[in-house]
């Protein structure tokens, strides 16, 4: 009895460190896991919509289930409260793997939900209710409502969200992220089961006495509502945002650094306790200069968002979440805090549902940042101001919207200013942008340029163009095994306008694989290098890796040619998918290109690594044409292709491209490693690929 009177302070004494380590653990944990997850799941299913998609809801779905558990759970009796969450945590641990590795040919998106939730479901529905269950069992203790443990448990995801693409996934394996975070959620789950213990040792209710019922705050529906809208509002800029800086560098962990960091700053900072007032009212005026900024150096153009126009989108994030988030923490409830984070979960999950299912076939040009922009500037000056008419709120949303919408207007018309007409198409794998010249046909998604085709007369159109004239890696290839084989195989991952069809003999066979369905649509109604080449093209919607591991085919040339934004999908660059090319290549001698030509990522370094752990060499070909000829090179562009082929054939193949041709009108650089060591370090495998090793943050972010 003295033993257990002696302890009883020192529980009492330990209960809030327990709480304020066991929320941000959990909260790292619970957004380490989701790089984690794509990681493991992209090779099984690809690169589909079905794959990030399914993703993305099954972890907002499981932020929404976590924080309905909690809410439920913190009105029960605390006996019933410990003993869930104990059983829980001790299911969390014993539950969590991997989905397996096996390849599945028909993903769906209830197909990624399913194997997700088998794998992982009570480990996220525990980790997901942590915070808003410690604030339970802190306001049983007669605490206020402490709402600084959100501000803590949004640090603990935004360093996840920091750590992962610049230490995690650099420095550690899947299996080993996937050990560490195993170890780190049982000691979550035994950090919850030892403030359980103590909340039953400390609590002056018996077990049979049954929490006090939420006290009968009013909560009015137009303050629900406020909480969801503004939610589902500072989700949808973020998501917003990251889709213009993906578009850039690729999809990838880092492209989610600055936004989504700034998503969770704002939380963090906002809740803390600390802010106040003025603070609020100076953060609209950050909001209307980041618009305004934005606006100037990006807007509604194709511009390329790097330098400034990368800074002012990250400003325009931050102002629009701060703004949220401190209209959010201003209207937070004094005591019933369950359902106030419940609605903020919703929020965010609607927000996600309207920006990648609904928002893609409202607008076909990606503006959804700017006019949520605009909803959060119209709201911060009603609440400014204190006027909660409708009227009002109409007139100032007029007044804010007419100056973006009329500047926009003017860019979009001055981009076809030359007689030019754009068309706009956007689904769920985004944004395409059609320009149709009086001489020419163009494709680009907002700022990558994909595929031309001259239209002047029928020679014209048959003319390889940009990154595949004749002179450039893949048109040299090209030629000169045309030369030795009368009929040939050709194999492309990434379709964009079809220009390679323009290589194909009669008697050859182009097999193109693309997973977006209205890539192959424009292909056929907006180009004719597919319905007019010569051999026979095949169009096939396909994740090109998935493809190639089950297929039969033997190919003289692999093309990899698939980008999202300025990068290539890691998972057809590891160890595991050029062992497929290369299976497929062996028995005609062919030869693996990749279409290196970015403008932020080295892909030499990283394919010449992963290619010789195979046993096969890597050329780096640099090609600059000045001028286009009658016959070659017509409407050419600065390229890089790497040649992936044996050892034996490096000499040969580099002798392919001299220095200079046709007195200095085309000029190559030739590029091989032959020291004995590899960096192993820059081999990629399923296990371990890091958007870091390519990607050149530095001239992204500060070099115009």
């Amino acid at each position: 009895m003295n033993t257990s009177n002696r302890l009883h302070p020192l529980m009492i004494r330990a209960l809030p460190n327990l709480i304020i380590t066991a929320v941000p653990l959990a909260a790292f944990l619970a957004f380490a896991i989701q790089p984690l997850m794509g990681k493991q799941l992209l090779p099984i299913y690809g690169g589909t919509s079905a794959t990030w998609l399914g993703t993305m809801l099954y972890f907002q779905l499981a932020l929404l289930l976590g924080y309905a558990w909690a809410a439920w759970l913190v009105r029960q009796r605390t006996l019933v409260q410990v003993s869930a969450t104990a059983v829980l945590a001790l299911l969390a641990v014993l539950t969590f793997h991997l989905p397996s590795g096996q390849i599945d040919t028909t993903p769906s998106i209830i197909t990624v939900v399913w194997r997700l939730a088998v794998s992982t479901l009570p480990a996220m529905a525990l980790l997901f209710s942590t915070s808003p269950l410690m604030h339970g069992w802190l306001r049983q203790r007669g605490q206020e409502v402490p709402y600084y443990l959100y501000a803590i448990s949004n640090a603990g995801s935004l360093a996840a969200v920091l750590l992962y693409p610049f230490v995690i996934e650099p420095g550690l394996r899947v299996p080993e992220q996937t050990f560490y975070w195993h170890g780190l959620l049982a000691i979550v789950a035994g950090l919850l089961a030892l403030a359980g213990y103590i909340i039953l040792r400390t609590s002056a209710e018996t077990v049979d006495r049954p929490a006090p019922d939420g006290p009968a705050e009013a909560l009015a529906p137009g303050l629900v509502a406020g909480w969801l809208g503004l939610s589902a509002l500072t989700c949808i800029g973020m998501l917003g945002a990251t889709y213009h800086l993906a578009s850039e560098i690729g999809s990838n962990p880092v492209a989610w650094v600055g936004p989504f960091g700034a998503y969770l700053l704002s939380f963090t900072v906002t809740f803390s306790e600390r802010w106040r007032r003025w603070m609020t009212k100076t953060t609209i005026v950050w909001l209307a200069i980041s618009l305004a900024g934005y606006m100037v150096t990006k807007g509604f153009t194709a511009a390329t968002v790097n330098a400034w126009t990368a800074w002012w989108l990250i400003s325009l994030t931050a102002s629009g979440s701060f703004l949220g988030n401190a209209l959010l923490h201003s209207l937070r409830p004094a005591q019933r805090f369950e359902r106030y984070y419940l609605i903020l979960a919703a929020g965010g999950v609607l927000g996600g549902l309207l920006s990648v299912m609904v928002i893609p076939h409202l607008f076909v040009r990606p503006v959804e940042f700017i006019i949520a922009s605009v909803a959060l500037l119209t709201i911060g000056m009603l609440w400014l101001t204190g006027r909660r008419e409708p009227s009002i709120a109409v007139i100032t949303a007029s007044v804010l919207l007419a100056p973006v919408i009329g500047f926009g207007l003017l860019q979009a018309r001055l981009e076809t200013a030359n007689g030019a007409r754009v068309r706009h198409i956007r689904d769920l794998y985004g944004h395409i942008m059609i320009t149709l010249n009086p001489q020419s046909v163009v494709l680009s998604s907002d700022t990558t340029t994909h595929g031309s085709q001259l239209t002047a007369d029928a020679a014209a159109r048959r003319r390889p163009t940009l990154y595949y004239t004749e002179s450039t890696g893949v048109g040299r290839v090209l030629e000169r095994l045309q030369a030795e084989r009368p009929a040939m195989r050709v194999g492309v991952i990434g379709l964009g306008a079809g220009i390679l069809s323009a290589y194909a003999r009669k008697g050859d066979t182009y097999d193109f694989w693309d997973i977006d369905p209205k890539t192959i649509r424009i292909a056929r109604e907006y180009f004719t290098f597919v319905t007019e080449s010569a051999g026979q093209i095949n169009l096939i919607q396909r994740d090109g890796r998935q493809a190639l591991a089950e297929s039969r085919s033997d190919y003289d040339v692999l093309v990899l040619d698939a980008f999202t934004g300025d990068g290539i999908p890691s998972h057809l660059l590891t160890r595991e998918a050029l062992t497929f090319y290369l299976r497929r290549l062996a028995a005609r001698d062919g030869l693996l290109l990749v279409n290196a030509s970015t403008r932020y990522s080295k892909l030499f370094p990283v394919v010449e690594a992963t290619a010789r752990s195979l046993g096969h060499s890597t050329i780096d070909v640099v090609t600059d044409i000045s001028a286009n000829t009658n016959d070659r090179d017509w409407d050419p562009t600065h390229t890089e292709y790497l040649i992936v082929c044996r050892p034996e054939r490096l000499k040969d193949i580099s002798g392919w491209f001299p220095e200079e041709e046709d007195k200095g009108r085309v000029k190559h650089a030739v590029t091989t490693v032959q020291a004995p060591l590899i960096n192993t370090q820059l081999i990629w495998s399923d296990d371990r690929n890091a958007a870091l090793d390519t990607l050149d943050l530095g001239r992204f972010l500060f070099e115009p």
